[in-house]
């Protein structure tokens, strides 16, 4: 008794430790989980450039495995992957330099790479284009964990974590509620066929010690594939010997190994390397990337103590008792509930509340905000985790607070009903723990956690302030639209909120540099954002958002528009699709275009289109061109014709390539339809040119009447009419 005494109390201390290191963990916790996740890069993802980069630069936010770590650029026309090579400036940095000139086209950007903080890859893409433009206006980023064979990674550690947790919490409740002379918590002496029951706890112990160790290398040579794109010997040296994530891996299956071999000759000892394995395994996972580190490998190896003696403990009763419980066997069952299930009571409670509050500050920590909980995908599953963890405490507490009393109380013989619903309770736990178990392997086997995601964020936010700023591709309930006062460019990502709109503001000058004259937003709440970028609050509901800004002397005003009907971004596609077949597909128009870059600068142009290969021009300076399918006659004023190749011997001109808007609709909106006036309106944008486009249509004829571009120092508007009328369009005589 006073032994039994001195393990109570010893039990209750160590629950009680394990709940403050909880609670001083939480407090330590400062930072988040994270993988190496893209930043930017140099040339900016979906940006048009005149001429070829020398050099492509690629940011991440965490130090990367340079040995694993690899980049390929590759022409989006042909797919032939181009020959470059890599550098690393600096451990956060990968340098691509092409080893031949880029020639016109898209390209794009893939990499891969391997974080040296918790041995995950991750993948990823952007494309940019010289004198062309970009296959996509954003950066991609792998976000599936069934991703490069995830299924296989989530298998196997699904079958490591259901059998680790098995065999530790045996050896800790070994430990924890000590053994009697010739018996154990799970088999007392005077328990019905001990002995038998006895060898099958050893081997069901051992065996699951052996399985464990074979998933954790399984697992181990499916990260160490991902991550090196091969199972070859230097592949998986080159994983895992070359950090502390690789080496966390081939830990876990020694010091399984090593306590199977130990519990096999039935000694107790073998709790110390189970207990390492499961350190780890957090050291191998998500909390590796933390800053600080070691609290939050603790606070998931704490977690991982508890839920290996709550959840491991629940399975081991069911696997070793389990057979003997059947219909006729009375005696059994009542001797399991006064003797064995109450025993595993004293740790099964304080484990679960163990459990419970690592996990809570786990999740917050891997989430970063509440709301990712329903908002991203990561987080559904999350509470598909949180919900099965419920049902198996709510079926713990039935079963063990409300139906084993009646069953221990009742004389001579327990309901029958309520004992069979309480065995039914007893074994849905392992079950369910299963479930828990196989969504853990998948919360593992997500590439970014919203947490990282929003990390990412705030570090291109950390660098220098908007200078320059990748512009944002809208969210597809926000409108993208720019307009120019005087010769800054001001564009405006705004979102409906309640009673009002609110956004953001972009000021760019001549160059795309983000401008530093002072913004006013008429009749709106505006706070800075960092150096030519302003947020802004309007109530109501505005027709336009009117920016006005400073430049020298004078104030010029842009005026966005701010209705739009937010519901109808697929409507706006398609009817942007069918106005570009139908513009394509005019025997002949007339286009007058009017282009300036600001105060003091215009220029008009009057083109004339013939199908299907024909057009000329006359500027408001008297220059004149023509082109014929394959050539382009050329003259300026008071000069003679000349005759070149059209777009230096290129594929001949063709009218129905005139109108291509789609390469720029990364983005559009439908600003209004109006079937009394017979007129839509669409707002277009590519934010990697950057370029905003806003095209009238004729609702009747599905022709576009009007254009309006707005680029950095180009801003144009064009007119349409004259569509298919006569036209004579011919070579000129020299």
């Amino acid at each position: 008794m006073k032994i039994g005494s001195f393990r109570l109390r010893a039990l209750r201390c160590l629950v009680a430790g394990l709940t403050v290191a909880a609670a001083v963990l939480t407090l330590g916790v400062t930072s988040a989980l994270a993988h190496s996740a893209f930043i930017g890069s140099t040339p900016e993802p979906g940006v048009h450039l005149e001429q070829p980069p020398a050099k492509i630069t690629i940011a991440f936010t965490e130090p990367l495995e340079r040995k694993l770590s690899t980049v390929r650029l590759v022409a989006v026309d042909s797919g032939e992957r181009l020959p470059v090579e890599i550098t690393a400036p600096s451990s956060k940095r990968l340098a691509v330099v092409p080893t031949g000139p880029l020639r016109r086209g898209a390209y794009e950007v893939r990499w891969h790479t391997v974080s040296t903080l918790d041995g995950h890859a991750l993948e990823g893409s952007f494309s940019f284009g010289v004198q062309a433009p970009a296959a996509g206006g954003e950066h991609s980023l792998e976000q599936s964990p069934l991703a490069r064979d995830g299924w296989l990674r989530v298998l196997a550690r699904g079958a490591m974590y259901a059998a680790l947790l098995v065999f530790v919490g045996a050896l800790l409740l070994d430990v924890l509620l000590g053994r009697e002379r010739s018996g154990s918590w799970l088999v007392p002496p005077d328990a019905p066929d001990a002995t038998r029951l006895r060898r099958r706890e050893r081997a069901v112990s051992v065996e699951l010690g052996l399985v464990a160790a074979a998933a954790a290398a399984v697992a181990a040579l499916a990260d160490s594939a991902d991550a090196a794109g091969s199972l070859s010997a230097s592949a998986i040296s080159d994983y895992l010997l070359s950090g502390l994530p690789g080496f966390a891996r081939l830990a876990t299956v020694v010091f399984v190994l090593l306590a199977a071999l130990i519990a096999a000759r039935g000694l107790r000892a073998a709790a110390v390397p189970a207990a390492l394995s499961l350190l780890a395994v957090a050291a191998s996972g998500h909390a590796s990337s933390a800053d600080p580190r070691l609290p939050t490998v603790a606070l998931d190896w704490v977690h991982l103590l508890a839920a290996a003696t709550w959840l491991g403990g629940i399975a081991l009763v069911v696997v070793v008792w389990g057979p003997r419980l059947g219909r006729h066997s009375s005696e059994v069952r009542g001797y399991v509930a006064r003797r064995v299930l109450p025993a595993f009571g004293r740790v099964a409670l304080p484990a679960f509340l163990v459990v419970a509050s690592t996990g809570s500050v786990s999740a917050l920590v891997q989430l970063g905000h509440v709301q990712a909980l329903w908002e991203s995908p990561y987080g559904r599953l999350l509470l598909v985790k949180i919900a099965l963890v419920g049902l198996i405490a709510a079926a713990s507490y039935v079963h063990a607070l409300r139906l084993r009393p009646q069953l221990i109380a009742a004389n001579p013989h327990p309901d029958g009903r309520v004992e069979r619903r309480h065995w039914r309770l007893l074994r849905s736990e392992p079950l369910l723990g299963l479930g828990v178990v196989a969504a853990v392997a998948f919360l593992v086997a997500f590439p970014l956690p919203p947490r990282q995601l929003g990390e990412a964020d705030e570090a291109v936010a950390a660098g220098p302030p908007c200078d320059p700023c990748p512009l944002p591709r809208p969210k597809k309930d926000e409108l993208a639209v720019a307009e120019h006062a005087g010769s800054r460019l001001v564009a405006g990502w705004l979102r409906r909120e309640d009673g009002g709109v609110a956004g953001t503001l972009r000021v760019l000058d001549v160059d795309g540099k983000p401008s530093i004259e002072p913004v006013r937003v008429s009749g709106a709440r505006q706070s800075p954002c960092g150096r030519g970028c302003w947020r802004f609050s309007i109530d109501g509901r505005p027709r336009s958002v009117d920016v006005s800004v400073a430049e020298g002397d004078r104030r010029y005003v842009a005026r966005l528009a701010a209705q739009w009907r937010s519901g109808d971004n697929a409507r706006a596609r398609r009817l942007l699709m069918r106005v570009q077949r139908t513009m394509s597909r005019l025997r002949s128009l007339r286009e007058v275009e009017t282009v300036t870059s600001g105060p003091g600068s215009f220029a008009r142009t009057v083109y004339r289109l013939q199908g299907p290969d024909r057009f000329a021009y006359v500027t408001n300076g008297a220059s004149r061109s023509v082109v014929v399918g394959r050539y382009q006659w050329f003259r300026g004023p008071g000069q003679p014709w000349g005759r070149q190749r059209y777009g230096g011997g290129g594929p001949r001109f063709r009218t129905r390539s005139w109108f291509r808007w789609t390469p720029y609709a990364q983005e559009v909106r439908l600003l209004r339809l109006d079937r009394r006036d017979g007129l839509a309106e669409l707002a277009l944008m590519d934010p990697g040119t950057p370029v905003w486009l806003r095209l009238t249509i004729d609702l009747g004829t599905m022709r576009a009447s009007r254009e309006r571009m707005i680029a950095r120092a180009h801003y144009m508007t064009r007119r349409y009419l004259a569509f298919n009328e006569p036209v004579s369009i011919e070579p000129p005589r020299r």
